[in-house]
């Protein structure tokens, strides 16, 4: 008797383990997807069966992944566009994304791991190593992608299997179970051999964040609900009617001090500013350096009075500006002794919604 059941059990176990290491194929027969806009078109090409999405995005029906792979072909035309493949997708509106631009073949920025927060999808705040990869494409021939995704960090092949393109070293939507698929982002993007499997992970420690004003860096900030930004139109002075409507609360930003503003909007929420506002202790009357970057807009108000302004949005300086964020520009605070309150009222065009900061020093100067 006891023989017998450890037997059953031993075949459970084995049963469970292969339900979740297998490997799925997918079908491209269309109601094995659904589809946001345009129906994709079954074809064949390039002597593969695949689906060609014209415009839209396609999920794989019934599916879902927290830790595990994906794997297709894709294929696409040489004009500007972001097409892609979308994992760990809460709804329309909260996904992780990786995706080529095609028009900048073999720039730093042909490749973008992003998530995509509320609708905004923040390239311009994850630039760089793990987000941002060169790569040069075979324009209207077959690549093969492959993502391993594993707790808070994920591997993307593209045609080299043995070597990562990019390591991801934060997912930054966090340890969740979501639908994967695909994106045209705007061009003609074709699909094939989709095939995907499930892994049970442990759950992920978190990444460690810097405290905060250690080595200068603002990770701790006070965030205030959306505002109409009109309000702030040629207002040089904080008034008690602006005060009045914000109310406050607490959150960290990245490890690398970048907080993803659009994580505190609503969906497509447009004509509103978001705050984030922190108050630095300081011993003495003494000038503060503090080096600092936003995107898309920002005007600064310190001690309640406006001490700049300024606009990062693409295109904004060049055609060929980017309206990434870093630690760009700089303002000279003329702290009294005291409590002194530093805003930084931002809004958006496209493309991250954020703002980090970084004292040159904090000799003589603490954060609330």
């Amino acid at each position: 008797m006891k023989k017998a059941y450890l037997m059953a059990t031993v075949f459970l176990l084995v049963t469970f383990h292969n339900t979740v290491c297998q490997t799925v194929k997918v079908p491209l027969t269309l109601d094995m997807w659904d589809t946001v806009g345009t129906k994709p078109i079954h074809e064949t090409y390039m002597g593969k069966e695949c689906l060609l999405l014209q415009s839209g995005a396609i999920m794989v029906k019934g599916a879902e992944l927290r830790d595990g792979i994906i794997e297709a072909d894709i294929s696409f035309t040489q004009q500007r566009g972001f097409p892609g493949m979308i994992f760990r997708m809460q709804d329309q509106f909260n996904s992780e994304l990786f995706y080529v631009r095609p028009h900048q073949s073999g720039n730093p920025d042909a490749t973008q791991y992003t998530p995509a927060f509320n609708g905004n999808a923040g390239w311009q705040l994850y630039h760089g190593d793990g987000y941002s990869k060169a790569i040069a494409f075979k324009f209207e021939q077959w690549h093969h992608v492959k993502i391993d995704i594993h707790g808070l960090q994920a591997e993307i092949y593209l045609d080299d299997m043995q070597s990562p393109l990019m390591r991801v070293g934060e997912l930054l939507t966090g340890w969740k179970s979501g639908k994967i698929g695909f994106t045209s982002g705007g061009v003609p993007f074709r699909i094939a051999n989709v095939q995907y499997s499930i892994k049970q992970g442990a759950a992920p420690a978190a990444i460690p964040v810097p405290a905060n004003g250690a080595g200068g860096l603002i990770t701790q900030w006070q965030i205030a609900n959306p505002i109409d930004r009109r309000l702030f139109e040629k207002n040089y002075q904080l008034t008690s009617e602006i005060k009045e409507k914000l109310r406050w609360f607490t959150q960290t930003s990245q490890s690398s001090g970048t907080i993803n503003l659009a994580k505190y909007i609503q969906p497509m929420d447009t004509g509103k500013a978001i705050i984030a506002k922190t108050i630095i202790h300081s011993e003495t009357e003494q000038v503060k350096k503090i080096f600092f970057g936003f995107s898309d807009y920002v005007t600064v108000y310190f001690n309640d009075k406006a001490l700049y302004s300024g606009a990062d949005n693409f295109m904004s300086r060049d055609y060929r500006f980017l309206g990434t964020i870093g630690f760009f520009d700089a303002l000279f605070l003329p702290l009294k002794k005291g409590d002194n309150e530093l805003w930084f009222v931002v809004w958006e065009d496209f493309g991250g919604w954020g703002v980090k900061a970084k004292f040159e020093s904090m000799d003589g100067i603490s954060l609330k």
